[in-house]
């Protein structure tokens, strides 16, 4: 995990070397309950990426997922606390 100060605020990137998100599931991950393994046999119940999302709206970070090869980098940037 990284943190750093961008060009507009704070990023954050967390990666990992796992198998990764194929691109064409990017914007199914983020739905409550979706989950990519659908045999279940992974423990999970499929909220993380969820509430993630959820938690990075409320704060008005975006939020994207890259390829890490192997794995999956996400990276979310906040913007800039606005000074009184």
């Amino acid at each position: 995990m990284t943190c750093r100060n961008g060009e507009s605020g704070a990023v954050i990137s967390v990666a990992d070397d796992g198998s990764g998100i194929p691109a064409d599931q990017h914007d199914h991950v983020f739905k409550r309950f979706y989950r990519l393994e659908q045999s279940r046999y992974t423990p999970g119940n499929g909220l993380g990426l969820s509430l993630v999302a959820a938690v990075a709206s409320l704060h008005g970070a975006t939020i994207e997922l890259r390829d890490n090869s192997p794995g999956l980098l996400v990276v979310l940037c906040f913007p800039a606390a606005a000074v009184a």
